[in-house]
């Protein structure tokens, strides 16, 4: 290689050692204009996730009792199309709620119904179809209003359910393989024992 060459190599070096070190900077400060974004996300999330504890503690459960409530939440979250949206609520994305009951209590609970102090009892509200995960109406619980609808049921146990809507409206069942294997009598009707272990699906009409 003559010398010239080999200097030119030299400098093609170096002009490629700098374009990597000015690289480096670029990416470098990227990182720090990105990382305010992702930290105020980060916090969100915390901030969200301390308020659901607090209203937990408010309606008297301790450390253990609110992660154990938590806990269950996050496993409903994994198996339907929610949000979270209270310590023992979530949205439901076909339109309707789910209400987790409490540690040591029989039926579920809205701790973010207004004026509710410490939460009032669900109940089952006129025009809605109401599942439960036991039967006689306790455990945790489902309330579901938009027809057409098919909201999945993850439960296997006995449980039971309320058509809480108008007489000509009636809630659908369905299996795994979305047939419709049973309607109800239109409401107001209910089941008090329930199977759920073939009932995928329900819709409220």
């Amino acid at each position: 290689m003559t010398k010239q060459g080999k200097q030119g190599k030299q400098g093609s070096l170096r002009a490629g050692g700098w374009g990597k070190a000015v690289a480096a900077l670029v990416v470098a400060l990227l990182a720090l204009v990105a990382t305010p974004g992702a930290a105020g996300a980060a916090g969100a999330a915390s901030d969200a996730g301390t308020g659901f504890t607090a209203q937990a503690r408010s309606a008297g459960l301790n450390g253990a009792e609110a992660r154990s409530l938590q806990k269950r939440v996050d496993g409903y979250l994994a198996q339907t199309d929610g949000t979270q949206v209270g310590a023992n609520k979530i949205a439901l994305a076909g339109g309707g709620e789910l209400l987790l009951t409490l540690p040591g209590e029989k039926r579920a609970r809205d701790l973010t119904a207004p004026n509710a102090g410490l939460g009032a009892l669900a109940g089952c509200p006129y025009t809605y179809v109401c599942a439960y995960k036991y039967e006689n109406f306790t455990g945790d619980q489902m309330n579901l209003f938009d027809c057409d609808t098919l909201n999945r049921i993850v439960w296997t146990t006995t449980g039971s359910w309320i058509n809480n809507q108008r007489s000509t409206l009636y809630a659908k069942f369905y299996d795994a393989n979305v047939n419709l294997g049973w309607t109800s009598p239109g409401g107001y009707s209910e089941d008090r024992h329930a199977p759920w272990g073939w009932v995928w699906w329900l819709s409220p009409c």
